[in-house]
């Protein structure tokens, strides 16, 4: 019995980091295959070098510390969080696995996040691209104004088919996001329908009557009706799913010919969908349901960002009220007093 103990602790002490990070990655083996993708690329990038040939047990918060430090030579506090996250969360699986007594990642000094605003674009913008799409039968054009008019992922757009569009309900129900599944065949990827990125993200958008009346047109014009159970709304004319990089890099092609700004993205007409919501006075609630988000905190912190003219219209509400109360206040009769 106490071999056996000497024996377990001896391999405990002799665990080294690349040991845990291969059984921590094969622990995720479940979830999508963006995910694993992001986590690989976060071991291989960061985490192995730095890390693997150490022993899990002789990595002390003072290890983890300088690490983060020597990071913010290089990265940008985003990045940091990443990795910090992703390396804490493989500590606790050493923690419970009874590798060590304490995570080294807890009260660890990061650097502040950096507040980042979602890039809407301006109501005058949102109009000049809406007009030169419109009588579009692009289908990479298509792929532009159902983002803008529905808010969706990019993921989103490409997995969207016409069996997911209810004309007669005037729905759109979000069921699929797209997935790039590498070949083995160096960089290859193939396209595959996966779940959306979150529970959430399964939901249904209502349709307004115009962008209906759009779609079905859209739809007539394609002759896509003997492919209706096959056909990607914004795909190529054989019904298959565009690649998402050739969306946007149309995308920003339409973009710098109507001469709009290039630092906008492609999810930037998530952000300008959300905003728009929000400056027509519909509740965050609806919102986050509408984007998919499992949190309105998360729908007010990132998308809903205030355009100048919203704005200045609001204040002029303000202004104007407070015209109304001061001429209010100087016609009322003062009081007679009694004699």
């Amino acid at each position: 019995m106490n071999k056996l103990k000497a024996l377990i602790n001896h391999f405990k002490l002799a665990t080294t980091m690349n040991t845990l990070f291969d059984e921590w990655l094969d622990s995720k083996r479940h979830l999508k295959a963006q995910s694993i993708r992001t986590y690989t690329q976060l071991l291989e990038g960061y985490l192995r070098p730095a890390f693997g040939e150490m022993a899990v047990r002789e990595i002390r918060k003072e290890t983890i510390q300088k690490f983060i430090d020597n990071m913010q030579e290089k990265y940008s506090a985003k990045t940091i969080h990443e990795v910090y996250r992703c390396l804490k969360t493989i500590f606790n699986l050493a923690l419970r696995q009874g590798m060590i007594e304490n995570n080294p990642c807890e009260k660890i000094i990061l650097p502040p996040k950096e507040k980042t605003q979602a890039q809407s674009l301006s109501i005058k913008e949102q109009n000049k691209l809406e007009k030169a799409l419109e009588p579009s039968e692009n289908a990479l054009d298509i792929a532009i104004l159902l983002a803008l008019n529905l808010g969706l992922r990019l993921s989103e757009v490409v997995a969207l088919r016409w069996q997911d569009i209810r004309f007669k309900e005037n729905l759109v129900v979000i069921r699929h996001s797209m997935e790039r599944i590498p070949t083995g065949e160096g960089r290859k990827t193939e396209a595959r329908l996966g779940k959306p990125k979150t529970q959430n993200a399964l939901r249904k958008i209502p349709l307004t009557a115009e962008f209906s009346a759009f779609l079905k047109h859209y739809y007539n014009s394609r002759n896509l009706k003997q492919k209706k159970n096959a056909a990607y709304v914004a795909g190529k004319k054989d019904g298959t799913a565009y690649h998402g990089r050739s969306i946007e890099r149309h995308f920003k092609k339409r973009m710098k010919e109507l001469g709009l700004s290039k630092d906008y993205t492609f999810h930037s007409l998530r952000h300008s969908f959300a905003t728009r919501a929000m400056e027509s006075g519909v509740a965050v609630k609806v919102i986050s349901a509408l984007l998919g988000h499992s949190k309105t905190a998360t729908t007010t912190e990132i998308y809903l960002h205030l355009s100048d003219h919203f704005i200045r219209e609001e204040m002029m509400k303000m202004t104007k009220y407070q015209a109304k109360k001061r001429r209010r206040s100087k016609t009322k009769v003062p009081p007679v007093n009694a004699a």
